[in-house]
């Protein structure tokens, strides 16, 4: 009869090996990787949102308050309303000394309809608080307003029998559809694309109607 084989132990130097003892199996080793790889996702989930939290310490606070999932929309709408402010002011001005004054009241009109509109709609994405119920009615017809804004001037301009360039009517045309569009879209984010890219097509078209005011 075959006895069984004793397990001894040879002690070489610092080497400790142990006869008669089977190696782990490799099933057993593989036992730790889980939990090896789900520590090591999160850890770089973490370095990760660290990583993002460090790119935002040099913007303003209200700014990183603004959660992120509504942080583009303020910024589109945020841009939106600068743009039309501030080359809008400009263009003001330039139609009240070189046109009438009609024409001045509906350039004014459009710039201060559309800048306002966008601020009302960066505001509403920064705070938390609920907007009266006649701010939230005009926020949900801004697109009709920006729209009826946008042609006011194009239609004092034909009143006094001045021509009109296809590119002013493309730009107004556009601009329309775009708003038109935003309409539909259940998405605030592509909402508010939209509407940014209307009003700055319907400001080109206005400026062209006031450069050819003054030529």
């Amino acid at each position: 009869m075959a006895s069984a084989v004793p397990s001894r132990s040879v002690l070489t130097g610092s080497l400790h090996v142990t006869e008669g003892v089977p190696p782990r199996s490799s099933s057993a080793r593989s036992r730790a990787t889980p939990a090896t790889s789900g520590l090591t996702a999160a850890a770089w989930n973490r370095r990760s949102h660290a990583d993002r939290a460090r790119g935002l310490s040099h913007w303003p606070q209200w700014l990183r308050a603004i959660p992120a999932a509504k942080r583009p929309n303020a910024l589109m709408r945020l841009f939106a309303a600068l743009f039309l402010l501030l080359p809008g002011g400009a263009l003001v001005v330039s139609t009240h000394r070189h046109a009438h004054a009609v024409l001045t009241s509906a350039v004014l009109l459009f710039v201060v309809a559309h800048a306002a509109l966008h601020a009302l709609s960066a505001w509403r994405s920064t705070t938390e608080r609920t907007l009266p119920a006649p701010l939230r009615n005009v926020d949900r017809h801004a697109a009709w307003m920006m729209l009826a804004s946008a042609w006011v001037p194009l239609v004092i301009h034909r009143v006094h029998a001045q021509p009109t360039s296809t590119l002013v009517a493309a730009g107004l045309v556009i601009g329309t559809l775009c708003q038109l569009c935003s309409l539909r879209m259940t998405s605030d984010r592509l909402r508010s694309a939209l509407l940014v890219l209307g009003s700055a097509l319907q400001f080109v078209a206005v400026a062209l109607v006031i450069a050819m005011e003054v030529t």
